[in-house]
């Protein structure tokens, strides 16, 4: 009984939490199978689509405003967002002698993008989707890209997967673009946070990057030869963004990976 009441139970306490947003209206879940369509986030005119992700709560009204506050954060990233990415690579003459790490920080107005939630719009209708036990909102902010973006998406096939996907190497309308993707996660809230900060990190590496090389030769009577060599290889980047924009995402509905399409201005 109690699972066939939620539903109505949850459809009555977002209706009543979006009555104060203007243009809100009574809200209706977007089924899964539309999710190809849901993601993309093209500008409108003098508006901007940000998606806030949030885990689902047992309180539907806390569900709304974890996402929109996620939301905010976009909206905060796309104002400013400053990173740092190093890869190191050490590799010795043994046949186990080998490691990788991979060092990341992102920097932005976290704590202050909490502003922007009162701004955020959205179609009570038709702008939230539940997928794997995780509440998505699609929001628009008042603002608008430096140049407009004409690019739109086309997708193929029974999954709808869009064709930037193979494109690896692409410039919209003047802008930098990049296309990331995030392997599966514990939550498809953080599979999905973790694509859009991969693609933060792509551009970066289009500002600022520095390779160091080194190499030893070093006594080791223990081995065979009585001598080791190392090399360790670091590739470290770092940059702000100012205008950094998701245009497109997409779930694989079958590695629940997700892929994101990713532009910041050139002038930076």
């Amino acid at each position: 009984m109690f699972k066939r009441l939620y539903p109505l139970f949850l459809l009555c306490l977002l209706c009543t939490a979006c009555a104060s947003k203007p243009g809100a209206s009574s809200r209706s879940t977007v089924p899964a199978e539309a999710s190809g369509s849901f993601f993309q986030s093209i500008p409108g005119e003098n508006r901007l689509v940000f998606i806030g992700a949030a885990g689902k709560r047992s309180n539907p009204n806390e569900t709304l405003r974890f996402a929109l506050e996620d939301a905010a954060r976009q909206v905060a990233i796309f104002h400013r967002v400053s990173g740092e990415y190093a890869v190191e690579n050490n590799i010795g003459s043994g046949a186990f002698d080998y490691s990788h790490h991979t060092y990341t920080q992102l920097n932005y107005d976290r704590e202050g993008s909490i502003q922007y939630v009162d701004a955020l719009q959205y179609n009570a209708d038709a702008d939230s989707i539940e997928i794997d036990n995780v509440f998505f909102i699609r929001a628009t902010y008042p603002s608008a890209l430096p140049v407009p973006v004409s690019y739109r998406p086309r997708y193929s096939g029974k999954n709808k997967k869009p064709d930037w996907i193979d494109n690896l190497s692409i410039e919209i309308d003047g802008y930098d673009a990049a296309v990331s993707y995030s392997g599966r996660l514990s939550s498809l809230a953080d599979t999905y946070t973790n694509s859009c900060h991969n693609a933060i990190f792509a551009l970066i590496k289009n500002i600022n990057t520095v390779a160091q090389s080194s190499g030893s030769l070093y006594q080791n009577t223990g081995s065979l030869f009585g001598y080791k060599t190392s090399s360790n290889n670091i590739t470290y980047s770092y940059g702000t963004l100012s205008g950094f924009y998701v245009l497109d995402t997409w779930l694989d509905p079958d590695t629940r990976w997700v892929w994101t399409l990713a532009i910041a201005p050139k002038n930076r």
